[in-house]
């Protein structure tokens, strides 16, 4: 793995994770982050589609998940949840092929929560893994934006692999 702390984020990228998350609030919102080297340059927000209907039982979250999900509204499953829309995914991951980019980060925000990766997160970033590499795309960063203080949003980044978490320090200029 790259020594994530040599992995820069613009702060004006920071501030449009935040306006995004803010945005949505009280929803989760998702995205990408990619650059080059170790430097992010572009981010691709994507569309959140847990509230479609059928989502949440096509995505790969744990049986208790998918039962909780199920019993909610689709605003209420956006509030806990999230599933990036598959189009827009690829559509960003062609654009990154075409401008030279590599996938660097993986984003969401946690509306309510702790910026740390949930039960769900870790599984979802788990069964994730492979796919990274079938898609010739490296093992991202998952950063979360907590909004639990509105005014003062938290973020934090990880490591996901074989289902460990680790911590990964972000530099920002």
């Amino acid at each position: 793995m790259t020594a994530v702390s040599d992995l820069v984020i613009p702060q004006p990228i920071l501030d449009e994770l935040v306006a995004h998350a803010r945005s949505l609030d009280p929803y989760e919102c998702c995205g990408f982050l990619a650059g080059t080297g170790n430097r992010v340059s572009k981010v691709y927000q994507i569309k959140n589609i847990v509230g479609l209907e059928g989502a949440a039982e096509a995505a790969s979250f744990d049986e208790a998940k998918v039962r909780r999900l199920s019993s909610l509204s689709p605003e209420e499953r956006a509030e806990i949840a999230f599933i990036m829309d598959a189009q827009e995914m690829f559509q960003a991951v062609k654009d990154m092929r075409k401008q030279g980019l590599t996938l660097q980060v993986v984003y969401h925000s946690h509306p309510h929560d702790p910026a740390r990766p949930s039960v769900t997160d870790i599984k979802v970033a788990n069964d994730w893994e492979e796919n990274w590499s079938r898609l010739n795309l490296t093992l991202p960063v998952y950063l979360l934006i907590s909004l639990m203080d509105k005014s003062k949003p938290d973020i934090k980044a990880y490591w996901i692999k074989g289902g460990t978490v680790s911590p990964a320090g972000l530099a920002s200029v």
